[in-house]
């Protein structure tokens, strides 16, 4: 047989009808049993003439020490000075609200709950696209159009990450040893060319430095100088290396093997 549904407790009408009776002398009791309610139930009805169970749970307005109004003043704190320190915040509550002691505690909790966090700072567009800039980009166009119509060997070369990832549940390794190993990144120095496609590429395990960079631009010099292609059509024209302004790339003209035929050409900010 199926288990008949729990039944829920006495509602706040079986209530009101004990304390009714009782308020007219009659029999509450018996009015307790026909409306199913425990002799207990009924009791602390009578006893204490409310039908309405207490709320639970919850903030008590007399037990509530950060009010709305301390909220506001901690937000107001921030906005004055985001460098305040907690112990600060403290000292200024107890100082707006007399009689008023929180602790650092709870005012970390409040601020955090108003989503006030850390985030990085970034350039604003108007920055990176001001005058200045702007006519760089332009400054840099018009030489890379003006090499093109001169017939220039052209050449576009850049370096990326190129870090392989491998992974296994369980590995081997010697007692005392980790068996996870972490090398440093691989980096792929790349030069390609409308004529040639890929012109030279090669692998540097860690950082590029200044003049690992600058060597590397002597190699697509010299490989460029002794293709076919350079022999063919562009002898007598000038070799024109693109670079960015990558922090390897800092020094490039200062540090690289001059050339009466080459040219390094600087991408616009």
């Amino acid at each position: 047989m199926p288990t008949p549904p729990k039944r829920k407790g006495p509602t706040t009408e079986e209530k009101q009808r004990v304390l009714d009776a009782y308020q007219r002398a009659d029999n509450w009791k018996l009015v307790a049993k026909h409306n199913r309610l425990s002799e207990t139930t009924a009791w602390r009805v009578v006893d204490s003439g409310r039908t309405e169970l207490k709320p639970r749970g919850g903030h008590r307005a007399s037990q509530v020490k950060v009010t709305p109004d301390v909220v506001a003043a901690l937000e107001r704190y921030v906005n004055n000075n985001c460098q305040y320190t907690l112990a600060e915040m403290k000292a200024f509550v107890a100082a707006d609200f007399a009689g008023k002691s929180v602790s650092m505690q709870t005012i970390s909790r409040h601020l955090l709950g108003m989503v006030y966090t850390m985030k990085q700072v970034r350039i604003e567009p108007v920055t990176c696209n001001n005058v200045i800039n702007k006519e760089k980009r332009r400054l840099f166009a018009a030489k890379l159009k003006q090499h093109q119509q001169d017939g220039d060997f052209i050449v576009y070369y850049d370096e990326t990450n190129y870090n392989l990832y491998c992974k296994r549940s369980r590995g081997r390794s010697k007692r005392g040893t980790r068996a996870s190993t972490v090398l440093p990144n691989l980096q792929v120095q790349c030069a390609v060319s409308a004529e040639l496609g890929l012109v030279c590429y090669r692998l540097e395990r860690g950082s590029i430095k200044m003049d690992q960079n600058a060597a590397y631009v002597e190699t697509i010099y010299q490989t460029v100088k002794m293709s076919a292609v350079w022999e063919e059509h562009f002898a007598g024209k000038r070799v024109v290396i693109v670079l960015d302004n990558a922090p390897a790339h800092s020094q490039t003209e200062k540090r690289v093997v001059q050339h009466d035929d080459m040219t390094l050409l600087r991408i616009g900010p």
